[in-house]
């Protein structure tokens, strides 16, 4: 068939040629008037249109479509077409355009497919997206209503804790005011037991605790000091400790109260202060007087002597043997003031009375510091340096050395305020009596 074809176009081929070499001549005087033509293309056009309807069918038998030719009016004049050579016409060539034709159409259908495929795409995700905003939604309100509801069980959760803690807090308080009875009743029982039995090791040291505190509280009243004291308190709390019994720990407590107050008290170096006062009592025999220039001096300082050296009588027939004849040398002699040291009017007999009330009044003053009279020992030590200042030179080292010694005793608090010590002792007895009372019951 296609050899059919080729021969039909070779014919064809040989009739254009004729129809050219017939017309050449025509196209060549047309020439000019062609210039002149605005229609030349049209008339081109034409033949070219023209020449494609003579042309056979291509080798599928597929029909081509070809535009309508366009008519000439007949009032116009037709155009002359010109001879194409045979080298510019060309075969035309229609399996690539239709080639391309299908390539474009697939590439067509595969967009639209693929449009059409994304277009489902998205309409499934909307979907999903709806569906999925659905669901959270419904979670949402799900867990709004769980959440009211833990809220509402949690409260009724805590209302029911609280109330069981408070019912626990009263049980445990009756609980613990049960333990405590209880324990009070051990207590009772256990010494209930204790006192049935007969005089033990324990019921020794009490007796012998008693008896320290007693003594200490005699001490204290009798010889206002607490050291003694402090010492038989002190035993008797290591005493207390050795019974091993928790049952007397209110008198260890008022015994160690009482320590406290008696380590309070003010404490002085007793046997240093009265060997102080011995040594300056030895200093006396080395004083100097000061002499006498006024006649009061010698019967004040007779009047100083104490009876329990000096008769009574002596004295009063001594002082008015002097006050006579004070009178009688008063209107006979008269007394002259003189650059030389006046010597002084004192016998040796009365330097010696002087100096002997002196040490009397330095021997009361260790007396009452034995004895704690802080009353006696302040006026025997005031005596002393009122004689020590009166009678004595005050520019000698002794009698400077004999009144620092004096003011420094004075300082002294011999007899301080004791504080009362029987809270021990009658914590202790109130334990005995209530350990007797059980025994006694136990008995029974």
């Amino acid at each position: 068939m296609k050899e059919t074809g080729k021969h039909t176009d070779d014919k064809q081929d040989q009739v254009k040629k004729d129809d050219s070499a017939s017309k050449k001549p025509t196209v060549e005087a047309q020439t000019s008037n062609d210039t002149s033509d605005p229609k030349p293309d049209v008339a081109k056009a034409a033949d070219t249109e023209s020449t494609a309807a003579k042309e056979p069918q291509s080798a599928d038998n597929k029909p081509e479509v070809t535009e309508p030719t366009k008519e000439i009016p007949a009032d116009k004049p037709t155009p002359v077409v010109a001879a194409v050579p045979q080298a510019e016409e060309k075969k035309p060539s229609t399996w690539p355009g239709k080639l391309a034709l299908v390539i474009s159409i697939i590439a067509l259908g595969a967009t639209g497919y693929i449009y059409w495929h994304d277009m489902q795409k998205q309409q499934q995700e909307s979907a999903d997206i709806e569906a999925l905003k659905a669901q959270v939604s419904e979670a949402i309100n799900s867990t709004n209503a769980t959440v009211a509801d833990a809220k509402s069980l949690v409260s009724t959760q805590v209302s029911s804790v609280n109330q069981s803690l408070t019912m626990l807090q009263n049980q445990t308080a009756k609980e613990q005011a049960g333990i405590a009875e209880l324990q009070e009743r051990l207590t009772q029982s256990i010494q209930q037991v204790q006192a049935k039995q007969t005089n033990t090791r324990k019921d020794w040291l009490l007796a012998e605790s008693e008896y320290l505190l007693r003594l200490a509280n005699q001490r204290v009243m009798m010889e206002q000091t607490p050291v003694g004291a402090l010492a038989l308190l002190k035993s008797a709390d290591k005493i207390l400790k050795e019974t091993d019994d928790v049952s007397i720990y209110a008198v260890r407590k008022a015994l160690a109260e009482d320590i406290a107050s008696l380590e309070a008290v003010p404490t002085f170096d007793l046997e240093g202060s009265y060997l102080k006062l011995a040594a300056l009592n030895n200093q006396v025999n080395n004083l100097r007087l000061i002499p006498l220039t006024e006649k009061n001096q010698l019967p004040s300082l007779i009047e100083e002597m104490t009876p329990d050296t000096v008769d009574t009588s002596l004295m009063d027939n001594v002082r008015d043997s002097w006050a006579k004849a004070v009178d009688k040398f008063e209107k006979l002699v008269v007394i002259q003031h003189h650059d030389k040291k006046i010597e002084p009017l004192l016998s040796p007999e009365q330097n010696y009375y002087l100096q002997q009330n002196l040490h009397l009044m330095l021997e009361q003053a260790q007396l009452a510091l034995l004895q704690r009279k802080q009353v006696a020992f302040d006026r025997s030590l005031d005596k002393a340096e009122e004689w020590l200042s009166t009678y004595f030179e005050a520019d000698d080292a002794t009698t400077q050395s004999l009144l620092r010694g004096v003011n420094e005793l004075k300082s002294l608090q011999i007899s301080p305020q004791m504080p009362d010590i029987s809270g021990s002792l009658n914590a202790l007895k109130s334990y005995l009596q209530k350990m007797t009372d059980l025994k006694a019951e136990g008995a029974a």
